[in-house]
C-alpha cells in the first residue's frame, strides 16, 4: 500500500516557553501550511524556559479561542521534561488531565563521561518515565546533543520499543535534529509504535515543514495507520 501523505504537527513552542511567537501566529501558519492539525506544546514547568505553573490557564484558554476559529484540529499539549533518574516528569497529573496531549522529553543527564554512559543513563531515564507515567508521545528519542542510540546495544533498544509498544507511547520523527534513525523507526513499526511527527518549531515559518519526515515514512513502508495522527482527530 502507497503511504499517503499525513501532515501534522504534534511539536510547537510559543511564547508561553522558548518559542518567537503566539498561539494565534502559529496556529495560522499550520492552516497556511495544509495542516490536518497542529499540537502547541511548550514546555514544562521546571525547565528553565518552561511554561509557569501559573500560566497555564492562559495558555489553555489561548488555544481554545486559536481553535474556534480555525479549520483544522488544534491541540493543547506541554512537552513534559523528565527531571530526575526514575523518569519523574514536570508535569502533575492534575495538570496534564486538561491537555489534549502530553509529550515527554530529556533535556537533563546526570554526569555520564563517556558516550556509552550518556547513553544508558538516557536509556534509565526514559525507561522510567515510560514505566511511571501516562503519556502519548516520547519526542527526539535518543538525541541529546547528539544521537545516542548507537552507543546502546540492539537488544537494549528493542526492549525499549517493545515497553514503549506496551503502553502505548507513540515515538516522535524530530525535524529540527532529523532523529531517530530509520533503523530506529523500522523496529517501532515492526513492533507496532506508532510514529509521531514534530517539527520542533519555535517560529510561525517553522510550523509544519513536515516533507523531510513525510520521505522518511515513505521510504519505509509506514501507511497511515502507523501514525498516531487519526487518534487525536475529532
Amino acid at each position: 500500500m502507497t503511504f499517503m501523505p499525513a501532515k501534522f504537527d504534534f511539536h510547537t513552542h510559543t511564547l508561553y516557553s522558548d518559542g518567537a511567537s503566539t498561539v494565534a501566529l502559529m496556529v495560522e501558519a499550520a492552516e497556511a501550511r495544509g495542516l490536518e492539525a497542529i499540537a502547541l506544546t511548550d514546555h514544562g514547568f521546571e525547565l528553565s524556559m518552561g511554561i509557569p505553573r501559573e500560566k497555564l490557564a492562559s495558555m489553555l484558554r489561548d488555544i481554545e479561542i486559536a481553535r474556534e476559529d480555525a479549520g483544522i484540529q488544534v491541540l493543547a499539549g506541554i512537552e513534559a521534561n523528565v527531571v530526575d533518574e526514575w523518569g519523574t516528569i514536570d508535569v502533575n497529573d492534575e495538570s496534564s488531565r486538561k491537555l489534549d496531549i502530553l509529550l515527554v522529553s530529556i533535556h537533563r543527564l546526570g554526569r555520564a563521561r563517556n558516550p556509552t554512559e550518556i547513553a544508558r543513563d538516557y536509556l534509565m531515564r526514559a525507561t522510567n518515565a515510560i514505566e511511571h507515567h501516562k503519556f502519548d508521545v516520547f519526542v527526539h528519542p535518543f538525541y541529546f546533543h547528539h544521537y545516542l542510540a548507537p552507543h546502546l546495544l540492539p537488544e537494549d533498544l528493542e526492549d525499549f520499543v517493545r515497553l514503549a509498544a506496551g503502553h502505548e507511547v507513540a515515538m516522535e520523527i524530530n525535524i529540527k535534529y532529523r532523529t531517530p534513525d530509520e533503523e530506529f523507526l523500522r523496529l517501532c513499526l515492526r513492533e507496532g509504535v506508532k510514529l509521531s511527527v514534530g517539527t520542533d518549531a519555535h517560529t510561525p515559518g517553522e510550523v509544519g515543514r513536515v516533507d523531510w519526515a513525510l520521505g522518511v515514512l515513505r521510504r519505509l513502508g509506514a501507511k497511515r495507520e502507523d501514525l498516531i495522527l487519526d487518534s487525536f482527530l475529532r
